[in-house]
């Protein structure tokens, strides 16, 4: 389902029911087509999704913080835009990313999902994230 790579981390004291529904969680996000896509999830929940082409730099800014704090509330967190432009990260989350996960609202509060918007972040990359996350008390 994840074309190969796929990193999971958990805490050796997260309990196994709790790491069970996580599992379930991640396979409704990752089953594309059987579900709402990320994008209409959103859209069905107040967020409007201009086509990037529609919107100047300023919106494309709003857009995104817009974006971006529906995707913290689902416990989505986006890595990968920094090299970016404000317009190119839109368009690749309006043509890309926001299609390739189901809207899923996840059971347990502890659990993230870390999508990488540029797909070339390596395997090394995606686990020292994911340890800063850790050092920095967003993840448990």
């Amino acid at each position: 389902m994840a074309d190969g790579d796929v990193s999971f981390w958990k805490s050796g004291a997260l309990p196994r029911d709790v790491w069970e529904t996580n599992l379930e969680d991640i396979l409704a996000f990752e089953s594309v087509g059987s579900g709402k896509s990320l994008f209409e999830g959103l859209q069905e929940h107040g967020v409007d999704l201009p086509r990037p082409e529609k919107l100047d730099e300023k919106q494309c800014a709003d857009k995104i913080k817009e974006v971006t704090l529906a995707l913290v509330r689902l416990q989505i967190m986006l890595v990968g835009y920094e090299d970016m432009t404000i317009r190119e990260f839109y368009a690749t989350l309006w043509n890309q990313t926001l299609w390739e996960g189901c809207y899923v609202e996840k059971r347990n509060p502890g659990a993230m999902t870390i999508i990488d918007v540029s797909h070339r972040l390596s395997h090394s990359e995606m686990l020292s994230i994911l340890e800063e996350f850790q050092k920095s008390g967003a993840v448990h």
